[in-house]
């Protein structure tokens, strides 16, 4: 399998995942005209694409859902009641699929799962091909014996690392907004991500993406370094940041 993120973080969020008969993307936060540019830099012809997978219909990962199924003919699926939540932006003709619980696109089983966020519901994915486990779980604010079953499965995994609490609360948000993002359907801070990677850390894990850093209460050296703090240092290989404004590297597993 290949993975590489477009996009992550509030500004916008899209991941490309390819096996060896599928191409999908896991949301369309960004325009349809970005996302076709950031897939051609890395060589991938936007026609290819099998499918957009939705997490949850907050804008930053489904912006540009509408318009890229629509120019290249890409199936939407999604949970039924965030595709009903979405209908004001779909056209005619589109082509929406509403998942009832695990679903397969050409190689790839696909296997939902709940996660804690603002957005009801928000879901996180367990992505299998030809023996080979990865998952994506961004957008939630706390780790569920649910998430937990399913990442610990994986060989590749692409987790969030949101913010430094430190830096959140003393930060320019409004009050408000602080206790949004650290509550239990906010956003994990570092200390949450590197204090549950240590408890599901095993052998089968080779991988891991740090995602949806905040850019005003964040810095990826900080998230890093913070993980690497709970893990160990002989672990700082396996750790990658993925950013909002740059296409990331393709990781191959």
């Amino acid at each position: 399998m290949r993975i590489c993120s477009l996009a992550s973080g509030s500004r916008g969020n899209s991941l490309f995942i390819e096996s060896e008969n599928a191409r999908i993307l896991v949301d369309a936060g960004l325009s349809a005209l970005q996302i076709k540019n950031r897939l051609q830099s890395i060589d991938i012809d936007p026609c290819t694409i099998d499918a957009i997978i939705l997490t949850h219909s907050h804008r930053d990962h489904v912006s540009g859902t509408d318009v890229f199924s629509h120019q290249f003919q890409v199936p939407i699926y999604g949970h039924p009641d965030t595709l009903d939540s979405l209908t004001y932006m779909f056209k005619r003709n589109q082509k929406i699929i509403p998942w009832t619980g695990e679903f397969i696109i050409e190689d790839m089983i696909i296997t939902p799962f709940r996660v804690s966020h603002d957005a009801f519901p928000t879901v996180g994915y367990r992505i299998s091909a030809r023996e080979k486990t990865m998952a994506v779980c961004t957008d939630l604010g706390v780790v569920t014996e649910e998430v937990e079953q399913n990442l610990k499965k994986a060989h590749f995994l692409v987790i969030e690392s949101n913010h430094d609490p430190d830096m959140l609360m003393n930060g320019p948000y409004p009050w408000e907004l602080k206790e949004r993002i650290a509550s239990r359907v906010g956003h994990l801070s570092n200390h949450d991500t590197g204090a549950f990677l240590k408890k599901i850390l095993n052998g089968r894990m080779n991988k891991i993406l740090l995602a949806h850093l905040s850019e005003e209460n964040n810095l990826a050296e900080l998230a890093k370094n913070t993980v690497i703090d709970y893990l160990g240092s002989q672990h700082e290989l396996m750790i990658d940041i993925i950013e909002q404004r740059k296409v990331s590297v393709m990781h191959e597993f």
